[in-house]
């Protein structure tokens, strides 16, 4: 396996050169921002949330959906996403007990999600986001063994995910069976639709290994980043020979400390994206998240957002004034990928 990695690693690292001549222009990425419309948000239609990812230069609206009894509701948003020019990326999150389903169970369950969103959707959806970090659950705990029959040390905290035997065998089986019952699904409802599965960045790269080493198959690798540089990761995740998408980032803990901070960071990490873009087949990255999330203060999700969420005085939630990051990030966009 390890040849092939380094091939495709080669290839990506000298695509951007054409010798004896400067490289042409690049296309930029495809921006966009994550949403909950389907679940969230009450009060604010899904075509005021389209018109404002679609006036921020963007074209992806990354949103959750966790049952096929939200078919319709994905129907409404793809038809006002293409009103818009904007694409819907679909995140397919099963409600899966992993402790108590069997592995049989669980691959069945998300077989038959995957293949239901899929069959009705393929002419309309080219990327499905399968799962959304899930491999938390497999992060091997203090004193538990470790699959090399080595005990993970009780003193210790919680593992960076870097390596396979950061993950605990019995909870990784069942958070493979998951997401091998999406992507199984998915690929019997459609040969050309493309699957992206990742993790929730902070290192965990040893997931991507043990994936790979059990035969499950992916199209586009997804990252997670709030705050930390990522070029470490990106070496490793090119070299399985797919196209990255960042399907998160921000400035950690978004407006929290600073409105100001949210939009300087926010900046400088879509620069640094762009930069990295094309030695590493970073092809799209999105935003976490439009609105903030007003209703979980103090929590840091009431604070994520572009633009604030405020209370209405009867009840329920309208749209607020935008946040300093929201010009920050239209503004970046609007200049375009370097030359």
């Amino acid at each position: 396996m390890l040849l092939p990695k380094l091939l495709a690693r080669t290839c990506a690292l000298l695509a951007c050169v054409t010798f004896g001549h400067a490289a042409p222009a690049r296309a930029d990425l495809m921006w966009g921002i994550n949403g909950h419309p389907v679940v969230s948000y009450p009060g604010v239609s899904i075509e005021t949330q389209l018109d404002l990812v679609k006036d921020l230069g963007m074209k992806s609206y990354r949103v959750d959906l966790y049952s096929t009894d939200q078919m319709d509701a994905l129907a409404k948003l793809i038809a006002a996403g293409k009103a818009r020019g904007v694409e819907i990326l679909p995140i397919l999150i099963p409600h899966l007990d992993l402790e108590k389903l069997s592995e049989d169970e669980i691959h069945k369950q998300a077989y038959a999600m995957a293949e239901t969103f899929v069959a009705r959707f393929k002419d309309d959806v080219s990327v499905w986001e399968l799962g959304n970090e899930m491999e938390i659950f497999a992060l091997i705990h203090p004193c538990e063994m470790r699959d090399d029959g080595t005990q993970y040390p009780c003193e210790w905290g919680m593992p960076g995910g870097v390596g396979p035997l950061d993950y605990y065998g019995p909870r990784y089986v069942k958070v493979a069976a998951a997401l091998r019952g999406l992507t199984e699904g998915a690929r019997a409802a459609s040969p050309t639709v493309r699957r992206a599965i990742g993790t929730a960045g902070w290192g965990h790269l040893g997931i991507f290994e043990r994936l790979d080493n059990d035969g499950i198959q992916w199209e586009i690798t997804v990252w997670h980043m709030y705050g930390e540089d990522p070029e470490e990761p990106f070496k490793t995740l090119v070299e399985y020979g797919k196209p990255i998408w960042v399907t998160e980032f921000n400035h950690p803990n978004g407006s929290q400390k600073s409105e100001k901070e949210q939009a300087e960071g926010l900046r400088r990490t879509m620069l640094r994206l762009r930069e990295l873009s094309g030695p590493y087949k970073v092809e799209a990255a999105h935003i976490y998240e439009l609105l903030d999330e007003t209703y979980w203060a103090p929590n840091f999700e009431a604070y994520m957002g572009l633009v604030r969420l405020d209370a209405r005085p009867q009840g329920g939630w309208m749209l607020g004034k935008t946040k300093p990051a929201y010009s920050a990030v239209k503004k970046t966009i609007s200049t375009g990928a370097p030359r």
